[in-house]
C-alpha cells in the first residue's frame, strides 16, 4: 500500500465519550442504587461501547487509485454506516457547502457533515488535492 493516506475522522470523539461515561459512572456509583439502576447503567455502558467501536472503526483511506470511506454515514446523517469505494477518475467534484461535504461522482452524490474550519476538513482538502481533485470550499460557517 504505497502512498496511502488514512484519516480517522472521529477518534477524538471516542476519547471524549469514554471520559463522559467514566465520569457518569463515578457519580452514579456513589448513590444507593437498586438492581434496576444497575440494569440501566449496564445498558448505557453496552451502547456506549458499540458507539465508540463505530467511531474508532470509521476511516477514510486515500489509496493510489481510489478513496474508500469505511463505515461512514455517506448518504445523510441518519443512515446506517456503509463502506464505499470511489475511483478518482469517477469523482466529478468535491465541495464543502455550509457544514456538509458533497462528493459528486458517476456513482451519485455522497455527503456527510463536516465543519469547514475543522482539522478533518484540512486533512481531506490536502488529501484530495494531492490526488489532483479540486476541493472547493463555499462556506461562511466558522
Amino acid at each position: 500500500m504505497e502512498n496511502t493516506t488514512v484519516i480517522k475522522p472521529f477518534q477524538k470523539a471516542g476519547f471524549v465519550l469514554i471520559a463522559i461515561v467514566i465520569a457518569f459512572m463515578a457519580i452514579y456509583s456513589r448513590n444507593d442504587n437498586e438492581v434496576w439502576d444497575y440494569v440501566i447503567l449496564v445498558n448505557l455502558v453496552l451502547s456506549t461501547t458499540w458507539l465508540i467501536h463505530l467511531l474508532w472503526t470509521q476511516r477514510i483511506i486515500f489509496a493510489a487509485a481510489e478513496v474508500t470511506f469505511i463505515k461512514m454515514m455517506v448518504k445523510s446523517d441518519t443512515t446506517m454506516p456503509q463502506t464505499l469505494t470511489l475511483n478518482y477518475h469517477d469523482i466529478d467534484s468535491v465541495r464543502l457547502l455550509g457544514d456538509h461535504l458533497f462528493i459528486h461522482s458517476s456513482s451519485g452524490k455522497i455527503n456527510f457533515p463536516l465543519k469547514p474550519k475543522s482539522s478533518m476538513a484540512a486533512k481531506l482538502k490536502q488529501a484530495f488535492e494531492s490526488k489532483g481533485i479540486e476541493f472547493e470550499v463555499n462556506s461562511c460557517i466558522a
